[in-house]
């Protein structure tokens, strides 16, 4: 009875030792399927040994067969033009400078003395002959009457020598006087003549002494600054005043260096002051003189303006516009519109009439022509084209591309030279 439960105690211990062998294997399989999934799936992706390639051997890789396109044009450059046409072209050189009278007269006294009386005030208008001063005239009369009797005086004294100088003469026809007393008498009545002669010099000296006494006006003229008063003594080195002739008067300006070869002699002038800011003065450039000043590098020009008015004044400052060019009926472009090319050569795009067309949105498009030009007149904005353009050339001044001779341009907009 013994035996038999031993035996079946060893039964049911074997029994359990079997089932946990067989828990444990099964989980150990349940572990290892993804392990070796990942090895089956790296063994099937890798191709096999005759199937594999060096590094050195580029892989030749099938591309899809190309599909034929048809060949599509640039988009044309979208443009800016002007329209040319011929037209009337003036060049102003702008200049500033002052008013001058066409003659400066300083007024001085040409003997010293005081001035009794001045008759003008400044910037009054005077007309010629007017007396405009006068000194303390005293000694001048003093002197005037002095000699006035010395040759009355002398006068007398000849006419007394002459008298008896024809007495003697008739004295010597008969006989009663020898010819000595006759010559002494004749000798007497010339020197009285000379002392005449004298006598009347120094009497026109003093008349002459006398008028400079007095200034007068030698044209019509307006007054300057008084630099002198009444009761001051003056000498002929004293300067009381200035006289301005300003029926003609002359714009002094200064021309800068670069512009010196754009003046000439001729050349009308537009004036401005600001006393008249509507009204505009003509002038003529009347003298350019031959140095430039120091300090301020510039030529003096002056520019004669006629002013029977008497508008203008001395002293005013004035503004002017040079005319330097006044061109006829002739081709202007921009200067921005140029490409300069070597040797000297100068370029311009074009858009040659001919070869344009309208589209159906009204714009138009056409083909670049670069033609080469000759340049004319030139200023810092425009150029005279004197030969390698047309009427009605659309010139291209605007593009947002690079521009070659017969590449499609689209115009958005058209300007026309308005000057």
């Amino acid at each position: 009875m013994g035996s038999k439960l031993l035996k079946l105690l060893l039964i049911l211990v074997l029994a359990f030792v079997m089932w946990g062998v067989y828990q444990t294997g099964i989980k150990l399989s349940t572990q290892k399927a993804p392990f070796m999934q990942d090895m089956i799936s790296k063994v099937k992706k890798e191709p096999p040994p005759s199937q594999k390639q060096s590094a050195a051997t580029p892989v030749r890789q099938e591309e899809p067969p190309a599909q034929q396109q048809s060949p599509s044009e640039p988009a044309p450059i979208m443009v800016r033009v002007f329209k040319m046409k011929p037209t009337d072209f003036h060049d102003f050189l702008p200049v500033m400078g002052t008013v001058k009278g066409k003659t400066e007269i300083e007024l001085k006294f040409e003997i010293p003395g005081v001035i009794k009386k001045i008759y003008f005030k400044e910037g009054e208008k005077v007309r010629k002959s007017a007396l405009i001063a006068y000194l303390v005239p005293d000694d001048a009369k003093l002197k005037l009457k002095y000699a006035r009797n010395k040759f009355i005086s002398a006068q007398a004294a000849y006419e007394s020598s002459l008298k008896k100088y024809e007495i003697n003469q008739k004295l010597f026809e008969v006989g009663a006087i020898i010819k000595s007393k006759m010559e002494e008498a004749e000798l007497d009545a010339r020197s009285a003549k000379a002392q005449v002669d004298t006598a009347k010099a120094e009497e026109d000296l003093a008349k002459n002494d006398f008028r400079k006494v007095f200034i007068y006006s030698t044209k019509d003229g307006v007054m300057g600054p008084r630099e002198a008063e009444e009761g001051e003594f003056v000498t002929s080195q004293d300067k009381m005043g200035t006289l301005f002739e300003i029926s003609e008067v002359y714009i002094e300006v200064g021309i800068v260096e670069r512009d010196i070869n754009k003046v000439r002699l001729g050349q009308k002038a537009s004036i401005y002051v600001d006393a008249y800011p509507t009204r505009v003065f003509e002038g003529t450039v009347d003298s350019v003189y031959p140095i430039i000043e120091g300090k301020s590098r510039t030529l003096t020009a002056k520019i004669k303006v006629d002013n029977k008015e008497g508008l203008l004044m001395p002293g005013m400052f004035s503004r002017a516009e040079i005319s330097i060019a006044d061109l006829k009926q002739v081709l202007i472009i921009p200067t921005s519109s140029i490409m300069q090319a070597g040797g000297g050569k100068i370029l311009v795009p074009v858009v040659p009439k001919t070869t344009l067309r309208t589209g159906e949105d009204g714009i138009q498009t056409g083909t670049v022509q670069i033609r080469r030009v000759v340049q004319g007149y030139a200023t810092n904005d425009y150029v005279q084209v004197a030969q390698g353009l047309g009427e009605d050339d659309l010139i291209i001044i605007e593009t947002q591309g690079e521009l070659k001779d017969n590449a499609k341009v689209k115009i958005v907009g058209t300007e026309e030279l308005g000057l």
